[in-house]
């Protein structure tokens, strides 16, 4: 339906150029802009209405919108025209969106005033963003073109006053580097947000030294447990150090407690920094941490990785106390985001994080997640190296009839955990056993334990599912049959699959699956095992799984592979 909507509204479009105006449709229609503020924060949202204002017969539009993509980012848009038109999504290139609409069947244009689109951004950085229509078609329901008049454009005010920063020398940096050292505010958000600017780069390196003063005051001004470094750089800078004093990060205190997290957003890349990195290190009063962002040539890149990630940015990461790296990260301590655009046809849930080896070899990191509100990627490095954001084409030709299961097959197999049983075929109806469904868990979850063994009676070491299960079991992930045996190779039940995902969702720390002493309205409750009810009851609550039809839940069942799969991809979607 979806493609005959397109082609009728440019079949419009085609007639509107080779017909001639006619007198009935001289009318103009004007089309206005409308703000939601005149005045805006960094870090602010902000609403641009398009408005058509004395409409006469507006049945079908196409109209392009320029902005300030340096001041300004798109996060998104409605329409009051969803409910009796067909709206296309737009379409995004640069600073320019593409808005297009049109009504179906035999019926008059819109009449009066009436709102069209209201377009989302978010002020990204301090200066004047200018928005403005810059082309425009319009149709009547006699399908003529019509004359279209454009409103004036607007400018916006994006200021960084909301900070209270105001960047300065910090006298201990070096020579020719830039620094802050007055106190921030806190934002309306409760993080307080310190702000520098990095406009000007050697070669292409911008140094930047934080002042202890302003970083201490930032974390008495923040209202929640995190303080906010919003670098703004030129387009020249293609790498970025970031100075912290050490002694002060980890001291930060605000009046509810401890601020434990350091954000740095820059316009390379987004990085967290739990101050918990630095509880084993020793510190004095002149230490310093630095974080190092940097974009890598392509030319430094070996031929089979730019064939392999194509226009893809590697972002090169580096944290160092007092010159030497710090290589390896507590779980969770640091968090990266990355941006990326999708291209035509691209999934979000395809959309995966590869490490770069020191070797030239490319490696999936599983907890990466694009985010479509933000258009970036993120994902919880165990240490620092060469990261890129990529969309990993992947498909099987026999999923018709399974569409929804699509997102979370496609999306296991573009992360590597799952793969087809023959060429382009993933066999969707196939049943999983015990040890492919725990092999699933422990692979997209990063449970795995070199150093584990399994007690198993029929789980032989050298095999390819021994780690998983030996890892599995010493989280208490499973514990096996009363005959000491695992049941490698038995079909996993619905209940028992249910089970699992109850017991790692606990493992990894997810308050998604919790029992809260539910009960079942499955017709076939009382055919749930006693050790799998909260599982079961679980899981229906978080939406991971349910009855399989008309109120069954069907716990003795076996799980297909399109089953598993989904299930596994809705715990992981659920994570934060």
């Amino acid at each position: 339906m979806k493609h005959k909507f397109q082609f009728f509204f440019l079949a419009i479009m085609f007639i509107a150029t080779v017909l001639p105006f006619s007198a009935a449709a001289q009318a103009t229609d004007e089309f206005v802009l409308r703000s939601s503020a005149a005045s805006v924060e960094i870090g602010d949202n902000i609403t641009i209405t398009i408005a058509g204002k004395a409409l006469t017969d507006l049945y079908a539009a196409e109209m392009e919108l320029t902005y300030d993509e340096q001041q300004l980012a798109y996060t998104g848009y409605t329409s009051n025209l969803n409910n009796q038109a067909y709206v296309l999504e737009p379409h995004v290139q640069g600073n320019k969106i593409l808005l297009v609409f049109t009504l179906t069947g035999k019926k008059s244009g819109l009449t009066g005033d009436k709102d069209l689109f209201t377009l989302s951004f978010k002020a990204s950085k301090a200066g004047a963003a200018s928005v403005s229509l810059s082309s425009l078609t319009t149709i009547n329901s006699q399908l003529e073109k019509t004359h279209g008049k454009m409103g004036n454009g607007i400018t916006l005010s994006v200021n960084n006053s909301n900070s209270g920063t105001d960047p300065g020398t910090n006298p201990g940096s070096n020579p020719g580097s830039q620094g802050a050292e007055n106190p921030s505010t806190p934002s309306t958000s409760g993080t307080s947000i310190l702000l520098i600017d990095a406009l000007n780069a050697t070669n292409g390196v911008a140094s930047i030294d934080v002042g202890s003063k302003a970083l201490l005051e930032a974390g008495k001004n923040s209202k929640d447990d995190s303080v906010t470094i919003k670098v703004n750089s030129g387009s020249d800078v293609k790498e970025l150090q970031l100075n912290l004093p050490a002694m002060q990060l980890q001291q930060l205190r605000s009046e509810s407690g401890d601020v434990k997290t350091l954000r740095v957003e820059t316009e390379l890349a987004t990085v967290s920094i739990n101050r918990d990195v630095l509880d084993t290190r020793t510190l004095s009063d002149t230490s310093n941490l630095q974080l190092s962002i940097a974009k890598v040539d392509p030319a430094n890149l070996s031929q089979d990785i730019r064939d392999e990630i194509g226009n893809s940015v590697v972002y090169d990461f580096h944290l160092s106390l007092d010159g030497s790296l710090i290589t390896n990260f507590i779980k969770n301590s640091v968090i990266v985001e990355l941006p990326y655009k999708l291209g035509p046809n691209e999934n979000p849930y395809q959309v995966v994080i590869y490490y770069i080896t020191e070797d030239g070899k490319m490696e999936v990191v599983r907890n990466g997640k694009y985010n479509t509100d933000t258009g970036r990627v993120q994902f919880l490095p165990t240490h620092f190296s060469k990261y890129t954001a990529n969309h990993v084409q992947v498909s099987f030709s026999d999923m018709n009839g399974y569409t929804w299961a699509n997102e979370g097959v496609l999306g296991l197999a573009a992360r590597e955990v799952v793969s087809g049983r023959s060429d382009g075929h993933f066999i969707p109806a196939g049943e999983v056993t015990r040890a492919e469904f725990v092999k699933m868990l422990i692979q997209l979850f990063d449970l795995a334990d070199s150093s584990a063994t399994a007690a198993f009676t029929d789980v032989d070491a050298g095999t390819w599912y021994y780690n998983s299960i030996a890892s599995a079991q010493k989280i208490g992930l499973v514990q096996g049959k009363d005959d000491g045996s695992f049941g490698v190779n038995d079909q996993i039940s619905r209940e028992d699959m249910a089970v699992l995902i109850y017991r790692a969702s606990k493992i990894i720390s997810s308050s998604t699956v919790q029992a809260h002493g539910a009960t079942s309205n499955f017709l076939d409750g009382d055919q749930i095992s006693t050790y799998a009810k909260d599982a079961v009851w679980a899981a229906k609550q978080a939406g991971l799984m349910d009855g399989v039809s008309e109120g069954y839940f069907d716990p003795k069942g076996k799980s297909t592979r399109a089953q598993a799969a989904t299930v596994i991809y809705r715990l992981y979607q659920e994570l934060k």
